[in-house]
């Protein structure tokens, strides 16, 4: 459970705020992402160092800071009421839901960043109204010191409930226009490739990512029929594709859509990099799925 103290200069710890991993949520992407952490609030009086004999009521009046991730970089803002008050009879536990909203532009530097399991903080600071002692009004405004909170979100947790919930590739969605009839045959098995090879992508295992883009790009060359033998190589395959079906196209084009087929599939090809799983780096899958995006969808385009 991640947790910190709040204190203060003038009267040592007063409160203290802690959650629980698996109470972190999400809601709102992709319009309007929030991440939501379910604080467990405390709070006692407060005992001026100098006025041993004196408690001061307190009210928690605002709670802000930054959230920030990896644990160094801060990606967003927040400020919110708290409303919560102590005095020398009663020191108060409570549920505080802190939202921090974020956009999907900060979505995607979390996830440049990150490499496995989220590590995050929060940078918090506090202002409390500071009450005279023995009685209700307010005697001065005060900020309380916070150490930050480092925690960890593990990767399955990120992934599988958060990311949705935010919205993070939603506005990417892979838009495949497949007729209907025979001629739609087997560019289904080309969209399922390009959505595992994404599903990888979020995942951070980019030599997976890499092998379902050439999964793609083959998957296409078999969509339709071609008088070749089955055992025939992917660049005979991709120049016999596009002439026997997509003879739209010109020269010009037929040569360019052939040579980036070809390019791509010789840099997703096993025989084409050494064996080492780290030989692809984040930018590499990025690169190589967008591009596979792309042939994907301008062939089932030219198709239907």
């Amino acid at each position: 459970m991640p947790k910190t103290n709040v204190g203060m200069d003038t009267g040592g710890i007063i409160g203290r705020i802690s959650f629980e991993i698996q109470n972190i949520h999400a809601l709102g992407g992709p319009e309007f992402p929030k991440l939501m952490f379910n604080l467990d609030l405390r709070l006692s009086p407060l005992n001026v160092y100098s006025q041993a004999e004196k408690r001061h009521s307190l009210t928690w009046m605002f709670l802000s800071g930054e959230f920030c991730s990896p644990e160094q970089r801060v990606v967003a803002n927040f400020r919110d009421e708290v409303n919560l008050y102590a005095d020398a009879s009663h020191s108060p536990e409570t549920q505080f839901r802190l939202e921090i909203p974020l956009d999907l532009m900060t979505v995607e530097r979390i996830e440049q960043a990150r490499e496995g399991d989220l590590r995050g903080a929060l940078s918090l600071r506090a202002l409390f109204a500071i009450h005279i002692a023995g009685g209700v009004g307010v005697e001065r405004f005060e900020t309380a010191r916070i150490e930050p909170i480092t925690f960890m979100i593990p990767k399955s947790q990120w992934v599988e409930r958060l990311l949705p919930q935010l919205g993070y590739g939603r506005l990417e969605l892979i838009e495949v226009r497949i007729s209907n009839g025979i001629r739609a045959e087997g560019l289904p098995k080309a969209v399922q490739e390009i959505n595992e090879a994404r599903t990888y992508l979020v995942n951070g295992d980019w030599e997976k990512v890499v092998a379902h883009c050439r999964h793609t790009l083959e998957a296409i060359l078999d969509s339709r029929p071609l008088q070749l033998p089955s055992v025939s190589k992917f660049s005979q395959k991709a120049d016999t594709f596009i002439h026997e079906h997509l003879a739209s196209l010109g020269e010009k084009q037929s040569k360019l859509l052939a040579e980036e087929m070809k390019l791509l599939w010789e840099v997703c090809s096993k025989a084409a990099h050494p064996s080492p799983p780290d030989y692809f780096k984040r930018a590499d899958a990025d690169f190589i799925v967008r591009n596979t995006t792309a042939i994907l969808e301008y062939v089932s385009r030219l198709l239907a």
